[in-house]
């Protein structure tokens, strides 16, 4: 039997070895909450921000699936974030079983990620495939490609950082989110008027490519199902069902929707036009119902808050109608020493997306949308001034909005008023 002290002296030892061998490797490890992580990332700081964010984000994902944190206590994810991979691949770090990855890959309780220009990107990419490995542990699977990509984006798209980091948050502004891309590969198709729709980004297939159009598509359509207390539930249900991830997943889901699935793609219809930095759920939510009565010619009027998204009538407007359009009234838009006061016309010295800041705006909305078109169109509007006569070409709701950037309505004040009557 050895002595007390022979033992400690060979576990000291053992210890100094192991430090050498880590060292010889040069590779740096460090272990959180959650996290084991293993990188060649040259900053220790950055090192100790995503231990940090990592571990910070886990009971958050925890909250938002309503999981239990005792079943969750030994969580932990092996995960190595990489500039060189091939280092990596030398050491053993990377299985032959893992296939090429552009951006991340993650496999069981395992993660790869490359490293990023930005810290932010590196740190998305990271709890993006974080929650993957979560959905594996909780679900048995994360669903089809939509469905997986769609929420893994929705809970690794954050604000801060470190014990800081707070997730599912919309970014501000691009400055916030370096080489991040979404927004702006989504903007490109809109302006090529190749907006998915929803059936389609449903319909997605495994794409290892790194699609960064893939990820933000997905990520709207978690997104919107989980914006609306009406889809919520069955959002939520969804993940349950994570090993399925054929058509299977899909059927089940929409029998779920039922008859909200012509209001569910109308609203994908209104957001894929607006979705971009600043955009803010709390004011872009669009109150369209199956339920809204049918419009019996009867004049009525419409109030036009400035620091809101699209405002319906309340109204289904049948086919054949003709309506007359009178707008009045005036908005505030940005506090400022000088604010700027417009009326419907708009301010025509300054501009968004092609029409005056500040014009009304209306949308003519039909009612049956084709949910298995392959994309949607640009949303039917007209521009407002005083007054206007339009023809309603099929059953339509009438939606309202102020001219701005969604990103900027927080400032804004007042209202238009719009009579509408035959």
């Amino acid at each position: 039997m050895m002595s007390e002290t022979r033992v400690v002296f060979l576990f000291a030892v053992w210890v100094l070895a192991v430090v050498s061998a880590a060292a010889d490797d040069g590779l740096t490890r460090r272990d959180g909450q959650y996290v084991r992580l293993t990188t060649d990332l040259a900053s220790e700081e950055e090192v100790q921000r995503l231990v940090e964010s990592f571990d910070a984000a886990v009971p958050q994902w925890i909250q938002f699936w309503n999981l239990s944190n005792s079943d969750f206590a030994s969580f932990q994810v092996d995960a190595c974030v990489m500039r060189d991979p091939e280092r990596f691949k030398r050491q053993g770090l990377i299985p032959e079983n893992v296939p090429d990855f552009p951006f991340g890959y993650a496999q069981g309780q395992q993660i790869w990620v490359h490293a990023q220009p930005s810290e932010y990107y590196t740190r998305h990419l990271m709890l993006h495939e974080g929650v993957h490995c979560l959905a594996f542990a909780a679900f048995g699977g994360a669903g089809p490609t939509w469905y997986q990509e769609g929420t893994a984006e929705l809970l690794a798209t954050h604000a801060g950082t470190g014990t800081e980091l707070t997730v599912n948050r919309i970014p501000a502004n691009r400055q916030e989110v370096p080489y991040w891309g979404r927004f702006k590969r989504m903007a490109q198709q809109r302006r090529d008027g190749m907006i998915p729709s929803l059936s389609t980004v449903m319909g997605y297939q495994p794409d290892l490519k790194g699609n960064v159009g893939t990820y933000g598509w997905s990520w709207a359509a978690a997104m919107l199902l989980h914006a609306y207390p009406e889809y919520r539930e069955a959002f939520f249900a969804a993940a349950k069902n994570g090993r399925t991830v054929g058509p299977g997943f899909n059927r089940r889901l929409e029998r779920t929707l039922g008859q909200q699935l012509p209001i569910l793609a109308a609203r994908w219809q209104v957001m894929s036009q607006d979705l971009d930095y600043g955009f803010d759920w709390s004011r872009e939510r669009v109150n369209l119902s199956i339920d809204d009565p049918i419009w019996d010619g009867r004049s009525l009027t419409a109030t036009v808050a400035a620091d809101r998204g699209w405002q319906s009538a309340g109204v289904r407007v049948p086919r054949g109608a003709r309506l007359r359009l009178k707008a009045s009234g005036e908005v505030t838009l940005a506090r400022t020493t000088r604010p700027w006061i417009s009326q419907p016309r708009g301010i025509t010295f300054q501009y968004h997306r092609g029409r005056p800041l500040g014009q009304l705006l209306l949308c003519v909305l039909p009612n049956a949308t084709d949910f298995d078109a392959a994309t949607v169109g640009p949303l039917p509007m007209v521009e407002l001034s005083d007054e206007a006569s339009i023809d309603i070409p099929q059953f339509s709701w009438l939606l309202f909005r102020v001219n701005d950037d969604v990103g900027k309505l927080e400032d804004n004040r007042g209202h238009y008023e719009v009579t509408v009557s035959r």
